[in-house]
């Protein structure tokens, strides 16, 4: 006879509080204390202060190893409970704003080198969730389970460097049973987990779910999360808007003879590259090559060498293209391999 079942009153060993057994799953006895929270513990952990009248079945859970978690802390399953159930709501929960986390914490106060997965569903809504891995264009389950309004939920533990540069599916559907509620659509979000916000000193922080400092997930933000992201991203346009434009050189043509020489060299048209991407710097030169073409367009018979450089071929390629389709009077050839080497176009404006 087993020496715990569901309903039974019990205090913690180790720790000040207790509650009531709200389940079982193998060696793990869930304790549902007074704020509503499902806090897991092993038997010797706990002393049985009152008894149910009468015992509860247990969940049945098939126990499966997947690499980088361990099978002791299992999944949660969906129990079939009628319409008829009966749950406290919290006053503080937003049912237009819904809240629900995945968290990290280190498993055995960080000597073990594993962290414990739990769900967090900080809302008045049963939450339907289906955690599941992707890979390439396929999806693996990992954790799927109802959760009760209002509590958190252990969901496996897992070897960080296992799981590093994973991507995660965190699906989502909200309901009430038993009340009319607020109908949301269903929740698709992807993370990616990083191993080393496990390992960083300000990966692990405080929160109002868990007395010790974990890594919080956010799947569903509340409002200020969401402004903070929107504030977050219109910063970094502005800071791109007001990037300094390059500062240009003064364009130079170099004649000789009966020769005009541009230098398309970004260093040559510019004071400094810092923070230009390649397709920026490469926007310059190809305005500095239309430019002279503007600039000598009715002088018939002028020759152009534009000095592009070897390289990837990049610039070459795209200046022979716009000479083919916006300056078709002109024609366009390699320039003196004696003179130029390999890197330059000779244009002939006809």
């Amino acid at each position: 006879m087993a020496k715990f079942n569901i309903g039974d009153e019990v205090k913690f060993l180790n720790a000040v509080g207790g509650g009531k057994i709200s389940r079982i799953d193998g060696k793990t006895i869930y304790v549902e204390d007074e704020d509503g929270f499902d806090i897991p513990a092993a038997e010797n952990e706990l002393v049985k202060v009152q008894t149910s009248d009468s015992k509860a079945k247990e969940q049945p859970h098939a126990a499966t190893a997947t690499p980088g978690r361990e099978p002791a802390p299992q999944d949660a399953t969906d129990d079939d409970a009628d319409d008829t159930y009966n749950y406290e709501e919290t006053d503080n929960a937003d049912d237009q704003n819904p809240r629900f986390n995945l968290a990290f914490l280190n498993a055995n106060n960080g000597n073990s080198g594993f962290v414990d997965l739990y769900a967090i569903n900080d809302s008045n809504y049963f939450v339907f969730f289906v955690i599941a891995e992707i890979r390439g264009n396929k999806a693996e389950t990992l954790h799927h389970a109802t959760i009760e309004p209002n509590t958190k939920l252990l969901l496996g533990r897992y070897n960080p460097q296992q799981i590093d540069d994973k991507q995660w599916l965190s699906q989502l559907i909200l309901f009430k049973r038993g009340k009319t509620f607020d109908a949301h659509l269903p929740i698709s979000q992807t993370i990616k987990i990083k191993s080393n916000r496990f390992y960083r000193s300000n990966g692990f922080v405080e929160n109002d779910f868990f007395d010790e400092k974990a890594v919080i997930i956010p799947i569903i933000k509340d409002e200020l999360e969401k402004k903070i992201d929107e504030l977050s991203l219109n910063e970094l346009k502005k800071a791109s808007k007001d990037k300094e434009p390059a500062v240009r050189k003064p364009q130079t043509h170099k004649k000789t003879g009966e020769i005009v020489e541009i230098d398309l060299h970004i260093n040559e048209l510019i004071d400094s590259t810092s923070g230009l991407s390649n397709s920026e710097m490469l926007k310059i030169q190809l305005d500095t090559f239309n430019q002279t073409m503007h600039d000598y367009e009715n002088q018939h018979g002028q020759r152009i060498v534009f000095i592009h450089g070897v390289g990837n071929g990049t610039l070459k390629n795209e200046l022979r293209k716009q000479l083919e389709r916006k300056y078709k009077k002109a024609t366009f050839q390699d320039a003196s391999f004696k003179e130029y080497g390999f890197g330059a176009t000779m244009v002939i404006i006809k």
